[in-house]
């Protein structure tokens, strides 16, 4: 018998979870890409150079849109973790809203400045024409943009998200469509490209919406009424340290621009470039782990789960590291990347590996600097994960400027010092916040080991031996905790019925592993939390259906119709490909 959690379940979670978050990065980066390569063979290259410069803009959009939907969805994932469904759609009500009306208006205001957005964005006249009718199609529908990202995280969150890889690719496939027929047939240039990435977040809003509908889902669209400004404000909060993130990586890339250009003129400037690039591509890797440390690590907490959520980090933390080093290991391949990007020349591409494999040591230490400013998210230290992203941005962009006034030849250094430094500093105070609350949150992930309460946790072989085992040990659990005998019995007695029911019934390799138990109790009031990885079942609805339609002399699904009977708040969800039974009383 296993007297502590193991990682199987939450491995598993995870692996869904980002294997699908980073495909559906992947997908939606492939039609933007296919954005350009269908202007290239239709309009030239003036017309991709104009949907370069529109990126700042569509950044910013995309920035908005994280403020509104980003930290929403993170206190769903709380509320849906605690059971409280009504305060889940009450946040993610807050969040539709809030997108349907601040959005169409922000649209609108873009809209009419769209002449003093193109003075910002060149100071060249003639550049500015392109990019204006790019925008006159785009910015009307950039609350679409916003609905369509919202809907993506909070229906991933609420365990689908192979749905929204789903959706995302059908709306992938509608831009390209639209492109070809608007840019090739009908002539329309940008404008058409334009449209086309209009339907591609009127396709996702669509699919995605009509999960809204499905009975499994957590979410329902209300009006929030006298607590609509007090839930704005908290998802607003939530969001800012996301949001100023990818403000400051905005801002930091053009200070870097000019730093680099004139320490190392034109070329620097070029290797800086393919540097971005691969940037980038580990920014897809993070934030798929990010997006499912806040999801499932959400979750957990609302179910004061944190030996679950100190597994998931611990999880998170090693799957970031070995994504990020296959990553070094491609720019530490001679000549690959600078192929890849049309160099040809021995001298340029010996340049190139040279910069790639100094640069590649940033990768680690951004990865996981990044990682822990979500785990601190999760455990609501708002400041702190502010501090720790403007922190890096500013210690990355002082460290490069300092290279690049005395050492220019050697600013390249400056990436991987500057990563180590700022994480070193963060570990540093890690353990001495630790240290200094008598090491009663982790030194790593500052996750507290208990928030007052006690909790018993264990993951139970597929054995009705083992099951029989942990039943005990509950019981003694509570006995100890001083819960009424009553209380005690009745639990035992639907726990008992629970546990085998998936002892018995899990299929596949499944029963080899192992099911998880999570009992927690504070104040007299006792949560339970049932999670395994076989095959889809809801013994609740099969216990209230066996319930209302009895069967005489049939004894099947009679253990969970009298659970369903003496358990007044017990719900089911199947959630990252897990079964999850979660119990209050």
């Amino acid at each position: 018998m296993e007297n502590s959690r193991n990682t199987y379940l939450v491995s598993k979670a995870l692996k869904n979870f980002v294997m699908a978050s980073i495909l559906t990065a992947a997908v939606a980066q492939l039609a933007s890409t296919l954005d350009a390569v269908v202007l290239a063979q239709f309009e030239g290259s003036e017309s991709v150079s104009a949907l370069t410069l529109v990126l700042p803009v569509t950044t910013f959009i995309s920035c908005l849109g994280l403020l509104f939907a980003f930290g929403a969805n993170a206190l769903a994932a709380r509320a849906i973790g605690r059971h409280d469904l009504k305060n889940a759609s009450a946040i993610f009500s807050t969040a539709v809203w809030s997108i349907l009306t601040l959005g169409v208006l922000f649209s609108l205001l873009m809209y009419m400045s769209i002449p003093a957005v193109m003075r910002v964005v060149t100071d060249e006249a003639a550049l500015r024409e392109l990019p204006a009718e790019y925008l006159r199609i785009y910015v009307l529908g950039a609350w679409l943009e916003m609905l369509s990202y919202a809907l993506c995280l909070f229906v991933a969150t609420d365990g689908h998200p192979r749905r929204v890889v789903v959706a995302v690719s059908m709306g992938a496939l509608t831009n390209v469509v639209v492109d070809v027929l608007a840019v090739g047939w009908l002539e329309w240039g940008i404008r058409g490209v334009a449209l086309g990435t209009l339907a591609q977040f009127t396709v996702n809003v669509l699919l995605l919406g009509l999960y809204l509908r499905h009975p499994s889902c957590s979410y329902r669209l209300l009006w929030p009424s006298d607590r609509l400004y007090q839930l704005f404000v908290g998802n607003v909060q939530e969001g800012a340290p996301v949001t100023i993130g990818n403000i400051l990586m905005a801002i930091t890339v053009l200070f870097l621009n000019n730093i680099i250009f004139d320490a190392q003129a034109d070329r620097g400037l070029f290797f800086w470039s393919i540097c971005q690039q691969m940037l980038m591509v580990s920014v897809v890797f993070i934030n798929g782990v990010m997006e499912a440390l806040f999801a499932i690590g959400g979750v957990m907490v609302g179910e004061h789960d944190l030996k679950g959520f100190s597994l998931l980090s611990r999880k998170a933390l090693l799957t970031i590291s070995l994504l990020i080093f296959l990553l070094i290991i491609l720019m530490w391949i001679p000549d690959a990347v600078g192929i890849m990007f049309g160099i040809e020349e021995p001298e340029e591409l010996a340049a190139v590996n040279h910069v790639l494999r100094i640069f590649s040591l940033l990768m680690l230490p951004f990865a996981l600097t990044l990682t822990l400013m979500a785990v601190y998210q999760v455990l609501e230290r708002m400041v702190l994960s502010v501090v720790v992203i403007i922190g890096q941005m500013a210690v990355l962009v002082l460290t490069i400027g300092f290279f690049a006034n005395n050492a220019p030849a050697y600013v390249w250094y400056g990436f991987p010092l500057a990563g180590f430094l700022f994480l070193g500093a963060q570990l540093l105070y890690s353990y001495i916040i630790s240290r200094r609350q008598d090491n009663r949150v982790s030194a790593l992930t500052l996750i507290p080991y208990s928030e007052g309460g006690s909790s018993l946790d264990c993951s139970v072989p597929y054995s009705l031996t083992d099951v029989s085992t942990v039943l005990r040990q509950i019981e003694k659990f509570l006995e100890d905790m001083r819960i009424d005998k009553h209380t005690t019995f009745n639990l035992i007695l639907c726990l008992e019925e629970l546990m085998t029911n998936i002892a018995k019934h899990s299929t596949g390799h499944i029963v080899h592993r192992s099911f998880d138990v999570h009992v927690f109790v504070k104040d007299q009031h006792v949560r339970v939390a049932l999670k395994d990885g076989g095959r889809p079942f809801d013994p609740v609805s099969a216990g209230r259906a066996a319930n209302t339609d009895p069967v005489d002399g049939d004894p099947s699904n009679l253990g969970l119709r009298i659970a369903a009977n003496i358990l007044s708040d017990i719900s089911y969800k199947y959630m990252y490909g897990l079964n999850m039974v979660l119990i209050k009383l």
